[in-house]
């Protein structure tokens, strides 16, 4: 009995395992990604003129950027996390 049962949960297991390694390792490559845009994007911010700086500031366009670039990356790691549930589910 306990032969049989192991039968069928062990492929499962190594499907999840290997899924959730590809989960991981995508996500620090988004991250990766995310944060070499962020860092671009500081370096031409501060190269902008003061006065443009102000306004930009006054108005929330660093909030907004931020939110952008946030949502952008947890969007992506959704659909790649859930791009990977066909190597456990095989649908």
């Amino acid at each position: 009995m306990w032969a049989g049962l192991l039968a069928l949960v062990a492929p499962i297991v190594v499907r999840a395992i290997i899924a959730l390694g590809f989960t991981a390792l995508t996500f620090t490559g988004i991250t990766g990604i995310v944060g070499n845009l962020v860092e671009s994007a500081q370096a031409n911010w501060s190269a902008m003129p003061a006065g443009v700086l102000q306004l930009a500031a006054l108005s929330g366009i660093p909030t907004g950027l931020g939110m952008v670039f946030g949502a952008y990356a947890a969007v992506f790691a959704i659909q790649t996390a859930m791009g990977f549930k066909r190597f456990i589910f095989k649908t």
